[in-house]
């Protein structure tokens, strides 16, 4: 049974690993808005400020599932 799921999905290197939203990549030391967003949540930004965001700041915040547009 190990062996079958160490054979699923292929191993992802270092660089790749970091490209994983999260990972690291993303420059977050430009970035000073709320930590999260959520319609719900008065304490984060809203659904619309995400969704204004600059592509490369959204790896550096917390969002519900219900802010990001398909």
């Amino acid at each position: 049974m190990k062996k079958q799921i160490s054979n699923l999905g292929n191993i992802l290197n270092k660089i790749e690993q970091k490209t994983i939203n999260g990972g690291g990549l993303a420059n977050c030391s430009t970035y000073s808005g709320p930590n999260c967003y959520s319609d719900e949540q008065s304490q984060c930004g809203s659904c619309q400020e995400y969704n204004a965001l600059p592509e490369e700041h959204k790896p550096c915040v917390l969002v519900d599932y219900y802010c990001v547009s398909v």
